[in-house]
């Protein structure tokens, strides 16, 4: 076997894709606007809230979605757009009322459940109760495991109805996140 330093090849798309696919039914970004996008469809985020809404201890799960840079430079460091398209809940985790450590066979089923096109893009979790921010441990996580330029972490308190994105590893905050036609907070 011979070792290659060759990175990954990954499914990104031009930007300029994601603006051929537009139905009306996302408000999708601008390729004039600065900063990283976050696409919430729907579906999805019925399915996020859904796994969430009924515990007092936290729980996740992981995000797919797809990419989209720069159509100049197809590099994951020209991230423009990120679109979730799925969301694979933890179904083996430890938690409590402040913590959550879900187990490594999520990943095996966000692998399996994803299409070419797709990446495991993130995670999401909540802090029921307690707001929607990332405490330092979600920052170690999400620069352990999410520090890509396209790396979503989404914490969502279901019972204040309250979210908040960040993306990479710095976690900050995206340019917009949008879903169903409308900017969200």
């Amino acid at each position: 076997m011979r070792w290659s330093e060759r990175p990954p090849e990954l499914p990104l798309q031009p930007l300029s894709a994601l603006a051929a696919r537009a139905t009306g039914r996302l408000d999708l970004p601008d390729v004039a606007d600065p900063g990283v996008q976050v696409i919430v469809p729907g579906a999805v985020r019925e399915a996020v809230l859904l796994h969430l809404q009924d515990s007092s201890a936290e729980q996740g799960g992981l995000l797919l979605g797809e990419v989209f840079v720069d159509d100049d430079a197809m590099s994951v460091d020209t991230t423009r757009a990120v679109m979730l398209t799925n969301s694979v809940p933890a179904l083996d985790f430890a938690s409590s009322a402040i913590s959550l450590r879900m187990e490594s066979g999520v990943w095996e089923r966000a692998r399996l459940a994803r299409t070419p096109q797709e990446l495991i893009v993130g995670w999401y979790h909540s802090h029921p109760g307690l707001g929607a921010f990332f405490s330092t441990t979600d920052r170690r996580t999400q620069a352990a495991f999410f520090p890509h330029p396209y790396s979503v972490g989404w914490v969502i308190d279901p019972l204040n109805d309250a979210e908040a994105f960040f993306l990479g590893r710095a976690s900050t905050a995206p340019a917009t996140v949008r879903g169903g036609g409308q900017p969200l907070p």
